[in-house]
């Protein structure tokens, strides 16, 4: 059974997967407008190697306006 941290985890990644869809914005987009590197995007979110890290998600909070 996966731990609350984990499934909030996998939550947050999917929050922001559907918001960059409602924006109509791509990957490719979240990593020019945030300089992380599109490779460590594409693992995080499509891949799911690894978890989003703090500085990472302050980076895509400050560019999407949001706070997740």
């Amino acid at each position: 059974m996966a731990n609350k941290k984990a499934v909030a985890e996998a939550d947050r990644r999917d929050v922001i997967k559907d918001y960059l869809k409602e924006i109509e914005r791509d990957w490719a987009w979240l990593a020019r407008k945030t300089d992380i590197p599109y490779a460590t995007i594409y693992s995080c979110f499509v891949q799911r190697l690894f978890k989003v890290s703090d500085e990472n998600l302050e980076k895509i909070n400050e560019v999407l306006g949001t706070d997740f």
